[in-house]
């Protein structure tokens, strides 16, 4: 198998990449407009987050700050949270299916919601670049609405320019 190596000479990038995350470091980025602001929440939302058919959105990570930062994030577009609480706690045994192994968790898991008379500002503003997380969240809408517009500010995939 071959490897490779990727070098890249961008302090933007390499901010944004660094470790640990750290919120502060990247509010120039993130804040810069509502579309960015939007585009930092679509992004984790996608990794870290979940719709689920009871019209659930919820966002999971073990970072208690940098979730605090989210839900201050989405505040900031009109969209209401609660949490962040313990989701599942760090010695938690679980099992991977795929492995066949049991494993420890070694950090708390902490978990925020979005309120659900925000869904539908959630859709609008920020919503799911992956498919299968906007087709829930889309159905929860179409089934407690319905009638569903498409969003008409923020777009996944709009760019923004300063």
């Amino acid at each position: 198998m071959g490897k490779y190596v990727v070098e890249v000479r961008s302090q933007t990038l390499y901010e944004l990449l660094r470790k640990p995350v750290d919120p502060h470091r990247l509010k120039k980025y993130i804040e810069r407009c509502e579309k960015c602001v939007a585009a930092f929440i679509r992004g984790f939302a996608d990794s870290e987050g979940c719709a689920n058919k009871r019209g659930y959105i919820f966002i999971l990570n073990t970072d208690l700050r940098l979730l605090t930062y989210i839900m201050e994030l989405l505040r900031r577009l009109g969209i209401e949270s609660t949490g962040p609480r313990i989701h599942v706690r760090r010695g938690t045994i679980f099992y991977d299916p795929r492995t066949g192994k049991k494993y420890s968790r070694n950090k708390d898991v902490y978990v925020i919601y979005v309120r659900a008379s925000s869904n539908m500002s959630f859709y609008r503003y920020v919503g799911f670049t992956i498919r299968r997380k906007q087709i829930q969240l889309e159905s929860y809408i179409k089934r407690s609405t319905r009638k569903l517009t498409p969003p008409p500010t923020i777009s996944p995939h709009s760019t923004s320019s300063k």
